[in-house]
């Protein structure tokens, strides 16, 4: 979508591209079950030691990292919000569901944007 964007004139992650409510698995970090061979690199190939010095949360690893890649997820403020890392304040958020009815706790505080994604919802504060 990215490539698309760009060779219609407009930039990468453009908000006129990439709306709210979109989500995508990222492969490219971590894909547990080898399900795209096509990407050549990952950034993690294998579970942590310690998951606790990881970008990705200890949630992720815990409850996820055996069944899926991390997940990335447009929100109403057009930000693209990647669930399944730490949060600036904390280890991250615990998520419950599977694509498109995810739900993740505790809530999501963005530039414009505060509230919840519950069964693939955004809800404001």
């Amino acid at each position: 979508m990215n490539d698309t964007a760009v060779s219609n004139g407009m930039f990468r992650n453009d908000k006129r591209v990439f709306l709210p409510g979109m989500a995508w698995f990222e492969p490219w970090y971590y894909d547990p079950l080898k399900e795209y061979p096509e990407l050549s690199h990952n950034m993690i190939t294998e579970r942590p030691r310690n998951p606790n010095k990881s970008f990705l949360s200890p949630h992720y690893w815990n409850d996820w990292s055996d069944k899926r890649p991390p997940i990335a997820v447009v929100c109403p403020n057009g930000e693209v919000w990647e669930i399944d890392r730490r949060s600036s304040n904390g280890d991250g958020w615990q998520v419950t569901g599977e694509l498109p009815d995810i739900t993740c706790t505790p809530s999501i505080a963005l530039n414009g944007y505060h509230g919840w994604l519950i069964n693939g919802e955004f809800k404001l504060a």
